[in-house]
């Protein structure tokens, strides 16, 4: 706990000289706090010194010397089109920080030093994870979140498009925050009709004198299959690379 407070007054302490504004201080350590807790990592191992950590934060500024204002958009996307929105607002400007504990994409842009990125996903168990951010590495991808078995990369196209990747007059934020395709919503829909279904045909068995020790067994043993379905097809989906249409 001592090291988790000494790290965190000094990432602190490193943003205030970076040109971050105190409020902005709490509500970025407030997010990496309740990060590590989910992860249940320890801070230097998971963000590296707070110096260096603090000078990414700030846009790459060295502390002490003032840093332009950034913008910052969270946001987040189902998997059927998360890539897609990745890379559509990567070629905008946002780099991807993190991904925070509630899945939303951290995201940064320097209106007055804007470039593109671009973005890809993996899945890959905990175990896994090492060698798949060490086998990516030498073609520039670094990890830029996680989530459940996905790992999140990005890299600048500068390396590949040069000046051309340089953002001139970057557009406006986008005033969305989620986005969830076609696909993703009819999921949502066809769970729905399965609960208000059910709910509907208990109280009609009800209604006829049923038994309503047996209707509230077969409904708790109906509901957790149905779920245990819908993540199947979720997993099913993912591991094949769907995408929407």
């Amino acid at each position: 706990m001592t090291e988790t407070t000494d790290y965190f007054d000094a990432l602190a302490t490193a943003l205030l000289k970076g040109g971050m504004a105190e409020p902005a201080v709490s509500a970025t350590l407030a997010d990496l706090r309740g990060y590590l807790t989910e992860t249940g990592t320890a801070a230097h191992e998971e963000f590296g010194p707070a110096g260096e950590f603090a000078a990414r934060l700030a846009g790459g500024a060295p502390a002490g010397e003032p840093v332009a204002e950034a913008e910052t958009w969270k946001w987040t996307a189902d998997i059927y089109v998360d890539r897609k929105h990745l890379n559509a607002y990567g070629d905008q400007g946002w780099e991807v920080e993190r991904i925070d504990r509630l899945g939303r994409f951290v995201s940064r842009r320097d209106p007055e030093a804007a470039m593109c990125w671009e973005y890809r996903r993996e899945v890959t168990g905990i175990k896994d994870r090492t060698a798949m951010t060490e086998a990516l590495a030498p073609e520039g991808w670094e990890v830029c979140g996680q989530w459940l078995y996905f790992q999140y990369f990005k890299r600048p196209k500068a390396a590949s498009a040069g000046p051309a990747a340089v953002i001139e007059t970057p557009p406006e934020a986008p005033g969305r925050r989620l986005f969830l395709s076609g696909g993703y919503r009819k999921q949502l829909v066809a769970t729905l009709v399965a609960v208000v279904l059910c709910a509907a045909l208990t109280a009609y068995a009800v209604g006829r004198g049923a038994n309503v020790t047996a209707i509230l067994i077969g409904a708790a043993v109906a509901a957790p299959i149905g779920g245990l379905l819908g993540w199947y097809a979720v997993k099913r989906d993912v591991l094949t690379g769907a995408k929407e249409s």
